[in-house]
C-alpha cells in the first residue's frame, strides 16, 4: 500500500472510532455538550471522506480505462492525434506491421548475439527502402529480449552514449541514423574500438544507418589508429534493395498496407485498381504512400478509380498536407498566403536541425522573402504553429517528414521561387548549408529538377558553399561532385577564389575528379600575364593529371606536352632548379603517350626521365631514389610495350629493388609504389615465360594492394583490381584455376563499381578484366558464363577502338580471338569464323606498323582461323566467301 493511501486509512478509522464515540454517547459530564457536535462532525468528515475514496476510486478506474484507450489509439495513430497526414509515414510510428526482410532481420540478431564479432554494423540503402523501419524491428525484438535499446538524435553525443553503454556491462544496443551526417563519428569510432581492446564491448552493438557507404566511410579508415582501422575494416556492411522478399511485390504491398491506413483514418479500405508504371520493385516508403493517399483521397471523394503508384504520389501526398497548413494556419488566426507558408516549410526542411534553438528557427523564417522585415509577434506565431504541425522532443520544432517527402517539397519551392534560393543560401553558416545541400542532394534519386537547382545554387554562392559543397560531395557520391564541377566550370570567379577552391579539392577522389580537373583549367586559362614560366607549368602539369584520372587522355598528353616544353627550357637556364621538374614531366608524358599507342614517343620520354633521375640520385640518393625507381618502372612498361623484354625486367627489377629498400624504411610511404613496381615486374616474368616468379610478385603486389585498399579503398581499389587480374592470369598458368577465378571475379565486380561512377576512366580496366575471365570460367565449366563475359568485354573494346584505335585496337583484337576460340568451342562455327577473321584483320595492321611486337598475335589468330574454316569445311562443303 502506498504512503499517501496508508495515512488515509489511518485517518478514515480514526474519524469513523471518534463517530462512533460520540453516538453511543460514553463520554463524560464536561463533554456531553459537545458530543452530539463531535459525532457529527466525525460523522459529516467520514462521510466526506468516503466520498472523497469513493471518488478517487472511481477517478483511477477511470483514468486507467483512459490510459489503455490512449494506448490503443496510440497504437492505431488516428487522424485525430496527428496533425500531419505524412507523418502517418514515420517509420518510429509503425502504423503498417511490419512484412519481408527475414534474412536481414535474422542477420542483424545473429550480429547482435555474437559477442566475439565486430560491435558496428552499417546498414545502407536508398531513401525509402526501410532502413530505419528494419532498425525499429530489430530494436524492438532486442527489447523484448532484455536488450537496452536507444536510437542517439543528432543533436546528441555518439561518443558519450557509446561511453555510457559500454560501462553499464549490460546488452546495449545503439542506433545512429544519418550516420554519414555525424561530425564525431570518427571519435564514436575511436572511443568504441578502444572499448573493444578492453573487452567492454561484448554486450554492446552499433548499428549505424546512412544511404550508401562513399568516400565518407573510407576516410574513416584513414586514421593514426591501427585499433579504429581495424574496427572499421571488420564492419559488415548490409545492402538493403528496394525488394522486401519475393513474396512482396508492388502490388502486394500497397494491398496489405491500405487496411492499416484507413485503420489509422478511421475510414473504410478503399476499393482501387492498382496501376503500375515501374516493374521494377519501388522504394516500400513509396508504396506505403500510395496506399495513404488512396485512403486520403476516398475520404475527400478526389481519388480515380486507379491508384498509379510511382513517385508521383509523393507529390499527391504534399497536395494532402498543404491543405492542412493552409487549414491550420487559419484556425490559430496567421493571415499569411499559403504560399508563403509552403516556403517555410521548405525553408525549415532545407537548414533547419533538430539540435537548433528557438532563434535559429527565428532566424530561418526570416529566410523567406516575404517574412524577412515581418514583426515579431508574427515570427513567433508561425514558430508556435510550426511546433503544433511537426512537434519535436523537448518541445522544440521537427521538420516534415518522412525525407523522401520533405526533399521532394523542397526542391519543388526552390524551383518555383528563385528569390527563396538566393535568401536560403546567402551567408549560410557551413552546418546550415552542408544539411541543405545533403537534402537537394538526396533528392536527385527522384526529383528531376534537384539537379538544376543545385547546380543554380553552387553556381550564385560557390565561394560560401564550396566547402561544404565538397564535404557532402564526398558522403553521398559524385551526383554533387559533377554538379560542382559544371557550376565551377561558368561561376563568376576570381584567379584567387579558384586557387582557393582548387586548394579544398582533396586527391585521389573519384566523387570530384571532373571538379579537379574543371577548376585546374579554368586556373590555367586565368593565370595573369605577369604569372612565371615555372607556375605556369605546374598548372599544366596539375590540370594534366586530373584530365588523365578522367580518362581524357589526349587532352593531358596536350595540358603535359606543353608543361615538357616550358621546364626545358627553364631546366637549360638552371638545371640544378629545374631538372628534376622537367623528369617529373617527360614521365606523365610518357605514360599519356603510351595509353595512346605511341609506343616509341612513350618510351624515348621515359628513358631522357629515366636518365635526369638517375644523375640526379647519384648526386642526391636520399631525394631522387623514390623518383629513380618509378621513371624506372615507367621505362620498362615502355620496354614492353616494344617487345623489348629482357631490358624490361631488368628495368622494373631495379625499380622494385630500389623502392622494397625505402618500404622497410618507410611504409607508410612507399608501399604503394612497391605495389607499383611489382606489378609491373610480374608481368615482364610473365612474358619470359617465368610464371613461379611472376606468380610470386604479384601476389606480394596484392597483399599490399589490399591492405591499402583497405584504409582507403577510393584511392586504391582500382590498383587491386589491376594486381587481381594480373594475379589470375599467373594463377591459371600454374593450373591453380579455382584461385585464378576468385582473384578475377573480384577483379571485375571492383571495376564494375568504379565504372558506374567513372565510365570514362574505368571501363577500358573492366573489359580486361572480363576478357582475362574467360578462361578460368570455361576452365570450370562454366561455359555460357564465359561467353557472357568475353562478348561483353568484346562490346566495350569495340565502343572504345571505334573513339581510339590506335589505342584499343590491340585489345579488341585480343577479345575478339577469345571470342571466336570459345564461339568454335561451343559449335557455333559461323560466329566464330566471323570474329576469327575481323581478328586477323586488325593484327594484320598492327603487325605491319610494329612487327616485332605483334607478328606472334598475328600467327595466333592465323591459327586459330584456319582451325576453325577446317572444321567449318568438314560439316560444311560450301563455307561462306570471305
Amino acid at each position: 500500500m502506498r504512503l499517501g493511501a496508508l495515512f488515509r486509512f489511518v485517518w478514515y478509522a480514526l474519524l469513523t472510532g471518534v463517530a462512533g464515540w460520540a453516538a453511543t454517547g460514553a463520554f463524560s459530564e464536561g463533554w456531553k455538550p459537545w458530543g452530539p457536535i463531535v459525532a457529527a462532525v466525525a460523522a459529516g468528515a467520514t462521510g466526506t471522506f468516503v466520498g472523497e475514496a469513493i471518488n478517487a476510486r472511481r477517478k483511477f478506474v477511470e483514468d486507467k480505462r483512459a490510459h489503455r484507450q490512449t494506448l490503443s489509439e496510440a497504437q492505431a495513430h488516428p487522424a485525430a492525434d496527428l496533425r500531419s497526414k505524412a507523418a502517418l509515414l514515420r517509420p518510429e510510428r509503425a502504423v503498417v506491421g511490419f512484412v519481408g526482410r527475414k534474412d536481414e532481420l535474422q542477420q542483424l540478431k545473429a550480429w547482435c548475439g555474437d559477442e566475439s564479432g565486430s560491435p558496428s554494423l552499417l546498414m545502407v540503402g536508398a531513401g525509402g527502402v526501410g532502413k530505419t523501419r528494419l532498425a525499429k524491428e530489430l530494436t524492438d525484438t532486442q527489447s523484448s529480449r532484455k536488450w537496452t535499446c536507444t536510437s542517439i538524435k543528432p543533436e546528441k553525443s555518439v561518443v558519450e552514449a557509446v561511453n555510457a553503454a559500454a560501462a553499464t556491462n549490460k546488452r546495449q544496443l545503439l542506433v545512429i541514423d544519418y550516420a554519414e551526417t555525424r561530425t564525431d563519428l570518427h571519435a564514436m569510432l575511436a572511443e568504441l574500438a578502444a572499448q573493444e581492446a578492453a573487452g567492454k564491448t561484448g554486450k554492446l552493438r552499433v548499428l549505424l544507418i546512412a544511404r550508401h557507404a562513399g568516400e565518407w566511410w573510407d576516410d574513416l579508415r584513414t586514421t593514426d589508429s591501427d585499433a579504429t582501422r581495424s574496427l572499421v575494416t571488420r564492419t559488415s556492411i548490409m545492402r538493403l534493395e528496394p525488394e522486401l522478399d519475393a513474396d512482396h511485390d508492388n502490388r502486394r504491398t500497397i494491398q496489405e498496407a491500405m487496411p492499416y491506413y484507413a485503420k489509422a483514418l478511421g475510414r473504410p479500405t478503399p476499393d482501387f485498381e492498382i496501376g503500375l508504371a515501374e516493374a521494377e520493385p519501388l522504394p516500400v516508403l513509396v508504396l506505403h504512400t500510395a496506399a495513404l493517399v488512396a485512403v486520403l483521397d476516398d475520404a475527400e471523394g478526389t481519388g480515380s478509380a486507379t491508384l498509379y503508384a510511382d513517385n508521383g504520389v509523393l507529390d499527391r501526398l504534399l497536395g494532402h498536407e498543404r491543405a492542412l497548413w493552409k487549414s491550420s494556419a487559419r484556425q490559430v488566426g496567421i493571415a499569411i498566403r499559403p504560399l508563403i507558408l509552403e516556403q517555410v516549410i521548405a525553408v525549415i526542411t532545407l537548414i533547419f536541425d533538430s539540435s537548433s534553438d528557438e532563434a535559429a528557427v527565428r532566424d530561418a523564417l526570416r529566410r523567406v522573402p516575404e517574412l524577412t522585415d515581418s514583426d515579431e509577434s508574427t515570427i513567433r506565431a508561425l514558430e508556435s504553429w510550426l511546433h503544433q504541425l511537426y512537434p519535436g522532443a523537448d518541445h522544440t520544432v521537427d521538420r516534415l517528414r518522412p525525407d523522401l517527402v520533405a526533399e521532394r517539397h523542397a526542391v519543388t519551392q526552390m524551383h518555383a521561387a528563385p528569390e527563396l534560393r538566393q535568401t536560403c543560401f546567402a551567408n549560410l553558416p557551413d552546418t546550415q548549408a552542408t544539411q541543405a545541400l545533403t537534402v537537394l542532394t538526396r533528392a536527385t534519386s527522384h526529383h528531376q529538377r534537384a539537379r538544376d537547382i543545385l547546380a543554380q545554387v553552387l553556381r550564385n554562392n560557390l565561394p560560401g558553399l564550396a566547402s561544404p559543397a565538397i564535404s557532402v560531395a564526398v558522403r553521398t557520391g559524385t551526383i554533387l561532385g559533377d554538379i560542382l564541377a559544371s557550376s565551377a566550370a561558368d561561376a563568376e570567379l576570381s584567379i584567387d577564389e579558384l586557387r582557393t577552391l582548387h586548394a579544398k579539392i582533396p586527391n585521389l577522389t573519384v566523387a570530384l575528379s571532373t571538379a579537379n580537373a574543371v577548376v585546374a583549367q579554368r586556373i590555367c586559362n586565368s593565370l595573369p600575364g605577369e604569372t612565371t614560366s615555372h607556375e605556369v607549368s605546374s598548372w599544366k602539369t596539375t590540370f594534366s593529371v586530373a584530365l588523365a584520372g578522367n580518362g581524357r587522355w589526349e587532352e593531358a598528353l596536350e595540358a603535359i606536352t606543353e608543361a615538357v616544353t616550358i621546364r626545358r627550357d627553364l631546366a637549360k637556364q638552371r638545371p640544378e632548379t629545374f631538372l628534376p621538374d622537367l623528369a617529373m614531366a617527360l614521365s606523365n608524358q610518357s605514360a599519356d603517350l603510351a595509353v595512346l599507342g605511341r609506343r616509341e614517343e612513350a618510351l624515348e620520354a621515359s628513358t631522357e626521365s629515366a636518365k635526369i633521375y638517375r644523375n640526379l640520385a647519384t648526386q642526391h640518393p636520399d631525394s631522387f631514389h623514390a623518383d629513380l625507381a618509378m621513371a624506372l618502372n615507367n621505362q620498362a612498361n615502355q620496354m614492353a610495350n616494344l617487345g623489348r623484354r629482357e631490358e624490361a625486367l631488368q628495368a622494373s627489377t631495379e625499380a622494385a629493388d630500389i623502392n622494397r629498400e625505402l618500404a622497410t624504411q618507410h611504409p607508410d610511404a612507399f608501399l604503394p609504389d612497391l605495389a607499383t613496381t611489382l606489378n609491373t615486374q610480374s608481368l615482364q616474368f610473365a612474358s619470359l615465360g617465368r610464371r613461379k616468379e611472376s606468380l610470386e610478385a604479384i601476389t606480394e603486389a596484392v597483399t599490399i594492394r589490399r591492405d591499402l585498399a583497405k584504409e582507403r579503398p577510393d584511392a586504391f581499389h582500382s590498383s587491386l583490381g589491376g594486381a587481381l587480374s594480373n594475379q589470375s592470369i599467373q594463377l591459371e598458368y600454374l593450373r591453380r584455376n579455382e584461385e585464378a577465378l576468385e582473384a578475377i571475379t573480384e577483379a571485375v565486380n571492383i571495376f564494375r563499381d568504379l565504372t558506374k561512377q567513372r565510365p570514362d576512366a574505368f571501363l577500358p580496366d573492366l573489359a580486361t578484366t572480363l576478357n582475362n575471365q574467360l578462361r578460368p570460367l570455361a576452365l570450370s565449366g562454366r561455359r555460357e558464363d564465359a561467353l557472357e563475359a568475353i562478348t561483353e568485354a568484346v562490346k566495350i573494346r569495340r565502343k572504345l577502338a571505334t573513339q581510339h584505335p590506335d589505342v584499343f585496337n590491340p585489345d579488341l583484337a585480343m577479345s575478339l580471338n577469345n571470342h571466336a576460340s570459345l564461339l568454335a568451342a561451343l559449335g557455333r562455327r559461323e560466329e566464330a569464323l566471323k570474329a576469327a577473321t575481323e581478328a586477323v584483320k586488325i593484327r594484320r595492321k598492327l603487325a605491319a606498323k610494329w612487327p616485332y611486337v605483334f607478328n606472334d598475335d598475328l600467327e595466333n589468330s592465323l591459327a586459330l582461323l584456319r582451325k576453325i574454316q577446317e572444321v567449318d569445311s568438314q560439316t560444311n562443303p560450301h563455307p561462306p566467301n570471305q
